[in-house]
Protein backbone atom coordinates (compact mmCIF):
# COMPACT_ATOMS: atom_id res chain seq x y z
CA UNK A 1 0.00 0.00 0.00
CA UNK A 2 1.11 4.02 -0.58
CA UNK A 3 1.15 6.22 2.27
CA UNK A 4 -2.27 7.69 1.21
CA UNK A 5 -4.43 5.71 -0.71
CA UNK A 6 -7.98 6.84 -2.08
CA UNK A 7 -9.05 3.69 -1.39
CA UNK A 8 -7.83 -0.12 0.13
CA UNK A 9 -9.68 -3.92 0.05
CA UNK A 10 -8.00 -6.56 1.67
CA UNK A 11 -9.35 -10.05 3.60
CA UNK A 12 -8.89 -10.66 7.50
CA UNK A 13 -9.39 -14.01 9.26
CA UNK A 14 -9.53 -14.26 13.24
CA UNK A 15 -8.51 -17.59 14.66
CA UNK A 16 -11.58 -20.33 13.71
CA UNK A 17 -13.28 -17.97 11.72
CA UNK A 18 -13.84 -17.63 7.81
CA UNK A 19 -12.48 -15.20 5.81
CA UNK A 20 -13.75 -11.83 6.06
CA UNK A 21 -13.26 -8.66 3.39
CA UNK A 22 -12.30 -5.42 4.87
CA UNK A 23 -12.75 -2.23 2.33
CA UNK A 24 -11.50 1.14 3.42
CA UNK A 25 -12.12 4.56 1.44
CA UNK A 26 -12.22 8.40 2.11
CA UNK A 27 -15.47 9.37 3.14
CA UNK A 28 -15.92 12.40 0.91
CA UNK A 29 -19.61 14.24 0.79
CA UNK A 30 -21.07 10.41 0.46
CA UNK A 31 -20.51 8.95 3.51
CA UNK A 32 -20.32 9.42 6.98
CA UNK A 33 -16.81 9.13 8.71
CA UNK A 34 -16.41 5.92 10.52
CA UNK A 35 -16.63 1.95 10.42
CA UNK A 36 -19.65 -0.36 9.53
CA UNK A 37 -19.46 -3.01 11.10
CA UNK A 38 -21.04 -5.90 10.26
CA UNK A 39 -20.99 -5.73 6.50
CA UNK A 40 -23.31 -8.21 4.26
CA UNK A 41 -21.68 -8.32 0.61
CA UNK A 42 -24.60 -10.32 -1.94
CA UNK A 43 -22.15 -13.22 -1.89
CA UNK A 44 -23.21 -14.02 1.84
CA UNK A 45 -19.26 -12.94 3.03
CA UNK A 46 -19.11 -10.29 6.35
CA UNK A 47 -16.51 -7.98 7.16
CA UNK A 48 -16.06 -3.88 7.73
CA UNK A 49 -16.05 -1.40 5.82
CA UNK A 50 -13.97 2.15 6.66
CA UNK A 51 -14.76 5.86 6.01
CA UNK A 52 -12.19 8.23 6.67
CA UNK A 53 -11.88 11.78 6.99
CA UNK A 54 -10.67 13.24 3.32
CA UNK A 55 -7.89 14.67 5.26
CA UNK A 56 -6.78 11.79 7.17
CA UNK A 57 -4.11 9.27 5.91
CA UNK A 58 -5.17 5.77 4.57
CA UNK A 59 -2.27 3.24 4.96
CA UNK A 60 -1.90 0.17 5.80
CA UNK A 61 -0.61 1.32 9.28
CA UNK A 62 -4.23 3.04 10.08
CA UNK A 63 -6.50 0.29 9.03
CA UNK A 64 -4.82 -1.79 10.51
CA UNK A 65 -6.20 0.12 13.66
CA UNK A 66 -9.13 1.26 12.94
CA UNK A 67 -9.80 -2.84 12.78
CA UNK A 68 -7.76 -4.01 16.06
CA UNK A 69 -10.47 -0.47 17.74
CA UNK A 70 -13.31 -2.41 16.21
CA UNK A 71 -12.11 -6.18 16.75
CA UNK A 72 -9.90 -5.89 19.77
CA UNK A 73 -7.27 -7.15 18.11
CA UNK A 74 -3.94 -6.08 19.45
CA UNK A 75 -1.35 -7.83 16.85
CA UNK A 76 -1.84 -8.78 13.47
CA UNK A 77 -0.12 -11.06 11.08
CA UNK A 78 0.08 -10.97 7.55
CA UNK A 79 0.04 -14.09 5.81
CA UNK A 80 -1.64 -15.44 1.84
CA UNK A 81 -5.04 -15.63 1.86
CA UNK A 82 -7.89 -15.58 -0.83
CA UNK A 83 -8.09 -12.28 -3.44
CA UNK A 84 -11.26 -10.53 -1.45
CA UNK A 85 -12.60 -9.04 -4.72
CA UNK A 86 -13.40 -12.98 -5.53
CA UNK A 87 -14.71 -12.94 -1.90
CA UNK A 88 -16.70 -10.04 -1.82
Amino acid sequence: MEEDMGFAEGCYRLPGGDWQVVTAGKAGDDFPIGVRFPVHWESGVTGMSIFFADDEKLNASSVLQKMSEVLCVAEWREVRGPDSIYLR
